[in-house]
């Protein structure tokens, strides 16, 4: 049974759904029930059009997708929706607004639950895609997976074909091996016997906004040109206030899920089948991007709608520098390419 903090939110999600106007664009938010939790949903449409196509976007492993798509003066959501898009993000479990676990409530954390991998992200995403169905009168919409988002909006796609019009695999990570210089980073920390994920890792991270900093800066190299520094202000600004019950100040709980399927991703094990795929897809990444798997569009057999672009100078951020237009453009070129 659904207690009554959930429940009194799933009353304000069907009576009121806090709209709000900003300029010419509407703002939803929603929240749905899932078993005995809840999943926040946002919603950006024009309010002089609103029977656009439907995108849903799904976020990377750093940040949740109501704060990561919704930076203020570097909003995704609000780019699409000038383009004439009903915009549309999902919180999964365990990040943002919406519900978290138990074992994502507890501090210290317990050991060896890993909450929220991509095979549970695609049931929620689910979920949360027949409420924006039902809701916009749609038979079907576009996903837009950033990083690990990338693997779950293909796996869905894979699993519920005629639901997916077009999807876009932004930084996306399938089967690669990542530089040796960055592995002690990323992948050796999380090593166990055999090489396999580890058993005894805690079901979250608690990650400060320094770490995703250094990350960023690291794929910049120096190039302070690819980006404004107000844009790193701007995410600094939004990623301290993701998590509603932080740890640690500054930082936000990170679902131990996502990691355990990068790591092996990034040791070579893909954790789906990529060649089922069939849906019209756009590869698009950024040339310094070194998360993104760039041998995916190669792998895409089965895919004959399919797209490949590079942007230069550019990171595994890029919707945050100063390529984002362009990505915008190729974007909603592709989508709207009948």
């Amino acid at each position: 049974m659904l207690n009554y903090k959930i429940l009194s939110a799933l009353l304000v999600s069907i009576f009121m759904s806090n709209a709000y106007a900003t300029n010419d664009i509407i703002s939803n938010e929603y929240y749905i029930p899932y078993k005995n939790q809840m999943i926040h949903l946002k919603e950006k449409q024009s309010s002089t059009n609103k029977n656009g196509k439907v995108i849903v976007l799904i976020n990377s492993l750093s940040i949740p997708s109501l704060s990561a798509f919704d930076v203020p003066n570097y909003s995704l959501m609000d780019s699409l929706v000038t383009r004439g898009y009903n915009v549309w993000g999902i919180d999964f479990i365990g990040e943002g607004t919406s519900s978290y676990p138990d074992s994502m409530e507890s501090s210290p954390a317990p050991i060896g639950k890993y909450p929220l991998d991509a095979t549970e992200a695609v049931k929620e995403l689910n979920a949360g895609v027949a409420y924006i169905l039902k809701n916009t009168d749609k038979d079907k919409l576009s996903i837009i997976g950033w990083s690990w988002g990338s693997a779950v909006g293909a796996m869905y796609a894979i699993q519920n074909p005629k639901k997916v019009d077009r999807l876009v695999l932004y930084g996306a990570m399938y089967s690669s091996h990542l530089q040796e210089s960055i592995v002690p980073i990323f992948v050796k920390p999380f090593a166990g016997v055999k090489n396999n994920f580890s058993e005894s890792l805690p079901a979250y991270q608690n990650i400060p906004w320094q770490i995703i900093n250094t990350h960023w800066n690291m794929m910049l190299n120096g190039n302070e040109s690819i980006l404004d520094e107000s844009a790193v202000e701007e995410v600094a600004k939004v990623y301290k206030t993701a998590d509603p019950k932080p740890v640690l100040s500054n930082s936000l709980r990170r679902p131990m899920g996502p990691m355990k399927d990068l790591y092996s991703i990034w040791n070579g094990k893909p954790i789906y089948d990529i060649s089922k795929l069939k849906t019209p897809t756009l590869v698009i990444y950024g040339d310094q991007d070194l998360f993104a798997d760039h041998n995916l569009y190669n792998k895409l057999t089965k895919v004959k709608i399919k797209k490949q672009i590079e942007l230069k100078e550019a990171t595994h951020w890029l919707i945050y520098e100063k390529t984002r237009d362009q990505f915008v453009d190729n974007v909603n070129d592709f989508l709207n390419n009948e």
